[in-house]
């Protein structure tokens, strides 16, 4: 079981505080996400994500860094496959990418699109994520799509690495067939469930994604899983409760583990955590 960090940093001095201790610490990965508002508490400043994933990038040496998730709201594929090519370059090779389909209304308004139904989410969705896809292994033919067109896309240079592992956030069973079809790793999380009802479906769920991929001529281990912590799971409560979780999860075939930053009156708890697993 491998741990990262999510931090959604107010300033650069927490973004580079938070980087530091996640470097030293052993942390496998540190991640931010993509949202122009905090969508739990508007009052709490948030920078863009694919910025402060670049910052980091020229600030660390070792972790691996990422973007969960990049919020299709805002982006088109052509311009979010070259920031992930420019962001892997800083990084020297340590990039990862996540894409999600844009849940909370709060940022379909602020990019001026209409916030769109499931059914036509998860349409988008497979369109998005097939297309950074090819880009990302530099087919940069003309796509003729009915969400997300373009023609003559450029992508040069390559990427550092052979590919940039490609990480599609998914519940269900549409969602989980692009998972299937085009990603290297599939994340999820609690949004609004309780932990023993996310818990029993996220078994669910990965049951689905093994009998996808089986379809699909894929391995079930040729995609990792990533556990995003937050909402009712909460792993800072006890050094127990996050052994407890990290047992549970890694038991139905998770690889890793995301998990916010601490709050202040978390940080005791957080310390000791890191002493332990990391």
């Amino acid at each position: 079981m491998r741990f990262g960090l999510k931090v959604n940093p107010g300033t650069w001095q927490e973004a580079a505080d938070w980087a530091r201790v996640a470097e030293e610490s052993g942390f496998h990965s540190l991640w931010t996400g993509d949202n122009l508002l905090n969508s739990r508490d508007a009052a709490t400043p948030v920078h863009d994500g694919p910025t402060i994933i670049a910052a980091w990038a020229a600030t660390t040496t070792r972790i691996r860094v990422g973007l969960l998730i990049a919020n299709m709201a805002y982006r088109r594929p052509t311009v979010l496959a070259k920031q992930a090519v420019s962001i892997d370059h800083v990084s020297a090779g340590r990039f990862e990418l996540g894409i999600g389909s844009g849940l909370w209304p709060a940022d379909h308004a602020m990019a001026g699109v209409p916030f769109w139904n499931p059914g036509e989410r998860a349409e988008r969705l497979r369109e998005f994520v097939g297309a950074v896809d090819r880009l990302l292994s530099g087919d940069t033919r003309d796509h003729e799509g009915p969400h997300y067109p373009y023609s003559g896309a450029a992508m040069s240079p390559a990427p550092v690495q052979p590919r940039i592992p490609l990480i599609v956030a998914a519940n269900g069973p549409k969602g989980l067939a692009v998972v299937a079809d085009h990603a290297d790793a599939w994340v999820t999380f609690t949004g609004a469930s309780a932990e023993e009802e996310f818990y029993q479906a996220s078994v669910e769920r990965s049951r689905t994604l093994d009998r996808l991929c089986g379809e699909r001529g894929r391995q079930p281990g040729q995609v990792r899983r990533i556990l995003l912590a937050y909402g009712s799971l909460t792993p800072w409560a006890s050094v127990d409760d996050f052994a407890r979780m990290a047992e549970r999860y890694e038991a139905i075939g998770f690889d890793e583990i995301v998990c916010y930053a601490p709050k202040p009156d978390e940080r005791a708890v957080f310390d000791k955590v890191v002493s332990r697993f990391a």
